[in-house]
């Protein structure tokens, strides 16, 4: 998997623990907040898209959340 995949997918910073952040927010606050996360999530991502990083990346953060 090349780098910039992994960083979508299953960024390093994100699995430093037992399991991914994701999994952990599902185990803590439950499928539909995290569901509810993940939506605003993706939208911030198009909303700043090219404007923090990489477009193309946010473009493809954002539908790694949906």
């Amino acid at each position: 998997m090349n780098k910039s995949v992994n960083n979508i997918n299953h960024p390093e910073y994100y699995n430093s623990r037992q399991r991914e952040c994701i999994d952990e927010m599902v185990a803590i606050f439950g499928v539909n907040d995290t569901i509810a996360f993940c939506k605003l999530n993706a939208w911030k991502y198009r909303y700043r898209a090219g404007n923090k990083g990489d477009y193309d990346e946010d473009m493809k953060k954002a539908d790694w959340y949906i």
